[in-house]
């Protein structure tokens, strides 16, 4: 699996292989599992995180599984 961004929006680290996660049907990544379960436990406290990964998906015209 292969994470759409490369750079984690919280730190802007590299994205780590074991911080992936699905959002929209798309596979989005972070830094590093502490970060990534934040996200995906307080995601709608996270709305400049899930803005950065709408904007890339329409960027890229990906379409995610929903």
């Amino acid at each position: 699996m292969k994470s759409i961004n490369k750079y984690c929006p919280r730190s802007g680290k590299s994205v780590e292989s074991d911080s992936l996660i699905t959002y929209r049907g798309v596979v989005v990544g972070f830094c590093n599992t502490g970060c990534r379960d934040d996200f995906a436990e307080n995601i709608n406290d996270r709305p400049n995180d899930r803005n950065y990964f709408d904007i890339l998906i329409k960027e890229n015209d990906i379409k995610g599984s929903e």
